[in-house]
């Protein structure tokens, strides 16, 4: 919060609330990147299909789809073998790829499957390579869990833009008019309060105890027992005593 004019009959403070601004522009815009990766780039579904065309020769063809409906195609020349790898998380979790090994290099297959289904998937891919099958066509499936991660990534962008759009407020002190006006705007809208300076009991310094710190907030206290935050969002607390001594001093409480 700052003092932006001061004269003998008004006094005006500013708040913005950069700290919010910064914080959700930059996570909103990782949540972006994210989400076009998933839509994009992430793979929603595989198809393989496999034509032996010699006994000791095969030749596959790997199908990726996207959730938007893009198709991309990749060659597999004489596979080996298959696997599954496992991959263990920070917090003890685990997931489950399929691997097929060729001469020329390995095809992860998705990584958000059961277990169970890329066992299923990796022996019938074994199966054929080790017998006389002519063809196979196997598919992997993770719509689902893309459509709800997409989802998730969504609401956490829209909170981030309600945080990003925070209101700037100014708030005013007149003595000619004998009121108060404290205006918020923000791209969602601009709202006035005010209210006589007699309707003033008392301005409060809020607190909160936030992860590694305690920040503070000025409340004007009315007569009537409402509370209105000069500054929503919590600041540093050197700026709000000052703010608050400087209103004191202003109005002579």
């Amino acid at each position: 919060m700052k003092i932006v004019e001061e004269t003998r009959t008004r006094l005006q403070l500013k708040h913005r609330p950069l700290s919010y601004w910064f914080s959700g522009w930059c996570i909103f815009t990782i949540c972006l990147s994210f989400l076009i990766y998933c839509l994009v780039f992430d793979s929603a579904s595989v198809k393989i299909s496999c034509d032996r065309i010699l006994p000791s020769q095969v030749n596959c063809e790997l199908k990726r789809f996207n959730l938007l409906g893009s198709m991309d195609k990749l060659k597999m020349f004489d596979p080996q073998e298959v696997y599954i790898m496992t991959k263990s998380g920070s917090k003890g979790g685990k997931t489950y790829q399929v691997i097929i090994v060729t001469p020329f290099r390995d095809f992860a297959l998705l990584s958000h499957i059961s277990y169970q289904e890329n066992q299923e998937v990796a022996l019938k891919i074994n199966d054929f390579i080790n017998s006389g099958q002519t063809s196979l066509l196997v598919q992997q499936n993770q719509r689902n869990y893309l459509f709800f991660l997409s989802l998730f990534i969504l609401i956490i962008m829209a909170i981030t833009v309600y945080f990003a759009t925070s209101p700037v407020t100014t708030c005013t002190f007149y003595k000619s008019l004998n009121q108060v006006f404290i205006e918020r705007k923000s791209l969602r809208g601009n709202k006035i309060i005010e209210h006589p300076l007699e309707n003033i009991l008392r301005f409060d310094i809020q607190e909160k105890q936030f992860k590694y710190s305690k920040l503070y907030r000025v409340v004007i206290v009315l007569k009537s027992g409402q509370e209105i935050p000069i500054n929503p969002q919590y600041t540093g607390e050197k700026r709000i005593r000052d703010a608050v001594s400087r209103i004191h001093l202003f109005l002579k409480y």
